[in-house]
């Protein structure tokens, strides 16, 4: 049930000296800066829903070890899992809240563009376009992760009947697992969006430097 940790967008620091106005590698450095504040809520979700995650797990294979006379055990346990798991959709909620602001944050790359050179708005409009890419790729991740812990609900909530055959956990765990899958591919799209676009901007800042 554990996700891959997601990589993060790191702010350029250009530290380019001003002339006549900001030039644009100075205002693209703004727009990163900004950016990459934005998203602090979604970096500091990581960590406490990968521990989640964890504890999550060690509770359901605990839970599958007892036996029917530790029904009481259980459900203690079942219904620690179903605490935690409402609480990683919260930290889901703050961290799609955190891209979201941070996408707004980004579209003032829009006026750097428009005030840009010729030589370089091409190289800025890429630069645009891979950006979006990674944030509809988290959109994909979260409503994958979304799917998936409400999935992992389900199954908590079957641990509290003690009607529940083996049979209809084994089922409700196996459409647990393939949307984990899902999750993963996700996270690794969204991962690989985040390379591409620091490769990209890594090259635009060198081009703009050398303006």
């Amino acid at each position: 049930m554990k996700r891959t940790m997601m990589a993060t967008l790191f702010s350029s620091a250009l530290l380019l000296s001003a002339c006549s106005g900001p030039s644009p590698g100075e205002q693209l450095d703004n727009v990163l800066k900004d950016t990459f504040e934005a998203e602090q809520d979604y970096r500091s979700t990581q960590g406490e829903m990968e521990k989640l995650e964890k504890n999550e797990q060690q509770l359901f294979e605990s839970i599958m070890a007892l036996t029917q006379e530790q029904q009481e055990e259980v459900k203690a346990q079942a219904e620690e899992a179903l605490a935690s798991a409402d609480e990683r959709l919260a930290l889901l909620e703050q961290e799609k809240e955190s891209m979201g602001t941070a996408e707004e944050s980004f579209s003032e790359i829009d006026t750097v563009i428009e005030e840009a050179e010729e030589g370089v708005k091409a190289d800025l409009a890429a630069l645009k376009e891979k950006m979006q890419e990674r944030f509809n790729a988290h959109a994909e991740f979260a409503d994958a992760y979304g799917k998936l812990t409400n999935l992992q609900k389900e199954l908590y909530e079957m641990l509290l009947n003690e009607e529940t055959d083996i049979q209809m956990l084994q089922e409700k765990t196996a459409e647990v697992n393939e949307q984990n899958e899902i999750v993963q591919k996700a996270v690794t799209v969204f991962n690989e969006h985040t390379e591409q676009f620091n490769e990209l901007k890594n090259s635009v800042i060198d081009n703009l430097t050398q303006e």
